[in-house]
């Protein structure tokens, strides 16, 4: 790696903060609480349809449509307030165990940290603060300043605009191969957040892998 990172971007639903409150709102209205997955990838699946046809709409309301979706595939009739339990599960998400470990070891170590979101930036803005996490942050970024989802690039881009500083200079940390993907054909580095799960071969290969955050930040300050 020729350029140094000095920029930690981060996802963060599910990378840095835990869906845990969402499995169990999601079990409480009849479903299964592994259907989060499936409920993710219809919402994935809208909001790439949407950005491809320039027709980007919120994230939190593409999900509300997946979670209807999901509810009438398993035909599963909930009250409208547990419905709402299971969207607003998400303001309610607990920072992972290791996720202030991991911010103190790059900041201590001298690298930046951005926070890159395809959720309202409000919402990441409230998840860190309540986490204890905003001080840590420089940049708090979100799709909604482009009008596009990621993995397309100008999202990233936003990243570069704000550092002043290369693409390669910038590592993306998540846990979905996907944004990872999407992060290094848009010329940065990238970090994968394992967690037992498998990366898919037909993906741009990460360049660090960690089993959880403080195993990434590891990782990233070595290869500086």
């Amino acid at each position: 790696m020729a350029e140094k990172i000095k920029v930690a971007v981060f996802d963060i639903i599910e990378t840095v903060f835990s869906l845990k409150p969402v499995r169990r709102a999601m079990a409480a209205c009849g479903l299964d609480g592994r259907d989060l997955e499936t409920w993710f990838a219809f919402g994935l699946r809208d909001a790439f349809a949407l950005d491809v046809t320039h027709r980007a709409r919120p994230f939190p309301e593409i999900l509300a449509d997946a979670l209807d979706e999901l509810l009438a595939i398993r035909q599963i009739q909930v009250r409208p307030e547990a419905r709402e339990d299971v969207l607003n599960a998400f303001a309610k998400m607990p920072a992972h165990d290791d996720a202030r470990a991991c911010f103190d070891r790059l900041r201590d170590g001298g690298i930046t940290i951005v926070a890159l979101s395809n959720g309202p930036a409000e919402r990441t803005r409230s998840l860190l603060d309540g986490a204890g996490l905003c001080s840590h942050v420089q940049e708090i970024l979100s799709v909604e300043s482009v009008g596009r989802f990621k993995p397309h690039i100008s999202v990233y881009e936003q990243a570069f605009a704000v550092t002043g500083l290369p693409p390669e200079a910038h590592c993306m940390i998540a846990c979905h191969a996907w944004d990872l993907h999407g992060a290094k054909c848009a010329g940065m580095k990238t970090a994968f957040v394992g967690r037992g799960q498998h990366y898919p071969s037909v993906m741009e290969p990460a360049d660090l892998t960690g089993e959880e955050l403080i195993d990434v930040a590891g990782e990233i300050l070595k290869a500086d």
